[in-house]
């Protein structure tokens, strides 16, 4: 590399610098939330299935003659529940008294509350048995690889009361007992919510309460009861969602596009391909990078990124430039280290999925490594030489400089006077005369010197005139004397000089 390049380099590296540090760093802008709807719409929760149970008794007290008509009563509560439900929700609708009795049980899809139209004409069963009824619920929803939500809803007016044939109409605690074990198999697999409605003051329903872990047992007037589970669906969508993303694995893969570097008096980008891993969670990437080992700056030049899930964005890094001129005479040298990458991870769902699913949310860094190599050029050999023959040069200039600054005097005498030994008198000639000299005649002085000439602008007049400096030396003591054409200069020892052209 040439001087003038080496210089020009510098100053632009200069100019750069100065404008990295008169221009304010822009905030870094944290992504906004995302709401719990817009994640709903996201996971299209519309299309997993979710199981339903609904346990409604018929027994004859629901409808008894002369008194209030609870059945009827009980299918207009359920039609908001029915009717908000996702085509691909699957309905198991159970008519239950003496036994439970399966009406219904597939994907709703349109049917909505038509489906109750499957249901007994009037509630006319003998007994209640509650206990079968939860039995045939759980026997619904206790599949190996079910993992989506499913909800039961009990309705009922009495209390526990199986036939003889029943295995609830001896020991009931002993059997809900076998009822719980296999419900918390269940709850292992999947998320399961019961919803128990007692449609008069005195009834069983809180044996739900004992099976299942999730229960609501309703305490509301029966005209609000239908309100109530019409609102089901939308927190049964947040379980499915609770699903989805509890079945999703949010982390990223880091793949720089190089597997080594060689840094020299250039910058290197890396551009490195991040891959969201999760099938349903967007991510949110933040890169840093260090080099260890090596002196080498390293700017992440990609800010925060949000990728989709399942897609790669590619996110860059600059390396270097080393620093290209060492301080030693030719060749070069490299040191290694490595260039260390991570990548920390969060979400603009982070929110939802910690506040309103009930998830964790805490995918590691991802990390990746490059061993880098910085090189560093010394100085050229012709530094060297250009450095000996520029002070060659200032050297000759200031010789050149200094010897040119004495002109010559061309003729001339200077006059030596000390105080009672006469006079001495010296011809000028040439650019340096010494005192004394074969040239001069007189009473030789007592001190000695030289004298040399040079020019100066007159005191009078225009144009310049010969001046003399004259360095003296007598009794030991130095003295400067400028000594101007026809003028005598005195010293404080006596010695008086007259210079005439």
């Amino acid at each position: 590399m040439t001087v003038l390049a080496a210089t020009r380099r510098l100053i632009a590296y200069a100019g750069i610098l100065i404008l990295i540090l008169m221009t304010p760093a822009p905030a870094a802008a944290e992504p906004a939330p995302t709401p719990l709807p817009e994640v709903l719409r996201a996971l299209r929760t519309d299309n997993l299935p979710a199981d339903y149970v609904v346990l409604l008794d018929v027994s004859s007290s629901m409808q008894p003659t002369g008194g209030p008509d609870l059945y009827t009563r009980a299918q207009r509560a359920l039609r908001p529940l029915l009717d908000a439900l996702d085509p691909v929700d699957r309905l198991h609708l159970f008519a239950f008294a003496d036994r439970p009795d399966p009406k219904f049980t597939a994907a709703i899809g349109d049917a909505g509350a038509g489906v109750l139209g499957r249901l007994p004409a009037r509630a006319e069963g003998g007994r209640t048995d509650i206990g079968a009824a939860i039995e045939a619920a759980l026997d619904t929803i206790d599949l190996p690889d079910a993992t989506d939500p499913a909800t039961v809803v009990l309705l009922t007016d009495g209390k526990q009361d199986a036939p003889a044939t029943s295995k609830y109409a001896g020991d009931l605690d002993a059997a809900i007992t076998r009822l719980r074990a296999q419900a918390a198999g269940v709850e292992r697999r999947r998320p399961v919510r019961a919803l128990g409605i007692p449609l008069t003051g005195q009834t069983d329903v809180a044996l739900l309460d004992r099976v299942f872990d999730d229960t609501v047992l309703m305490d509301l007037p029966p005209e609000q009861v239908g309100d109530y589970l019409g609102k089901v669906g939308a927190r049964v969508a947040v379980a499915k969602a609770a699903a989805l993303v509890a079945r999703d694995k949010p982390a990223i893969t880091l793949t720089p596009d190089q597997t080594r570097l060689s840094v020299r008096d250039e910058p290197v980008t890396v551009t490195v391909q991040v891959r969201n891993q999760a099938a349903k969670v967007p991510l949110t990437v933040t890169l840093r990078a260090a080099a260890d080992g090596v002196s080498l700056p390293v700017e992440v030049l990609t800010g925060e990124t949000t990728i989709a899930p399942g897609a790669e964005q590619a996110m860059r890094v600059r390396v270097g430039p080393a620093s290209e001129t060492g301080f030693w005479i030719g060749g070069e040298r490299s040191t290694s280290g490595t260039l260390g990458i991570e990548a920390t991870v969060g979400s603009p769902w982070r929110d939802v999925i910690v506040q309103d699913l009930g998830g964790r949310f805490a995918p590691p860094p991802a990390r990746a490594a490059l061993p880098v190599q910085a090189v560093a050029t010394g100085f050229s050999p012709w530094y060297l030489v250009f450095l000996v023959l520029a002070v060659a040069v200032v050297a000759g200039l200031a010789w050149r400089a200094r010897r040119n600054h004495w002109r010559p005097m061309g003729g001339g005498y200077l006059t030596v006077t000390e105080q009672g030994s006469g006079s001495y008198r010296q011809l000028l000639s040439g650019r340096k005369v010494a005192i004394p000299s074969s040239h001069g005649s007189g009473t030789a002085p007592k001190g000695t010197g030289t004298v040399r000439a040079f020019r100066q602008k007159k005191q009078v007049g225009a144009g310049t005139e010969l001046v003399l400096r004259i360095d003296w030396k007598r009794a030991g003591r130095r003295h400067k004397v400028i000594c101007r054409p026809r003028q005598t200069k005195p010293l404080t020892d006596g010695t008086t000089f007259t210079y005439q052209p």
